[in-house]
């Protein structure tokens, strides 16, 4: 099978048979790896001061990937280096992105399907220091990726 992709995918059943019975089948597996891609449900996202505010992205890849949340700063694309590594933009303005963890204040869960992810972020008791990007990261050996999302305050628009 030259040049697979990842929409073949899947079980395929392998069947011999001649003249003399029995035939014979032997079912095969095959996976298909690839850098992930990261979809956002949204791009940008107005919630109301006092709320919980949930942010999504869907990711697709294989092998698994890591994945994480980054509040602020400008993610670089295509690289292999983590923010924490320096894999953001220097630019008047705009600082290192914060690393989100599960906690008090975010609340972070993965629901996992196959080759596909769902990320999600709850940004609890939304306050004006929410106001932000946040950014969905994913990486695995082949790759990086990552979704950005705009929070606004919906009642301050500016």
């Amino acid at each position: 099978m030259p040049k697979l992709e990842r929409r073949q995918m899947g079980a395929y059943l392998c069947i011999a048979s001649n003249d003399v019975p029995p035939a014979v089948s032997k079912r095969v597996s095959l996976s298909v790896h690839f850098a992930p891609s990261v979809r956002p449900t949204s791009q940008l996202l107005g919630a109301p001061l006092g709320s919980d505010v949930q942010l999504e992205c869907t990711v697709e890849a294989s092998p698994m990937p890591v994945s994480y949340w980054l509040k602020g700063g400008r993610v670089l694309p295509n690289s292999f280096a983590s923010a924490s590594n320096g894999n953001f933009a220097e630019q008047p303005g705009l600082s290192r992105p914060e690393m989100l963890l599960d906690g008090p204040k975010y609340g972070i869960t993965e629901d996992r399907h196959g080759f596909r992810t769902n990320m999600r972020l709850v940004v609890r008791s939304f306050s004006p220091g929410d106001v932000g990007t946040y950014h969905c990261v994913s990486t695995n050996s082949l790759g990086r990726a990552d979704g950005t999302m705009r929070l606004y305050d919906m009642f301050t628009l500016k």
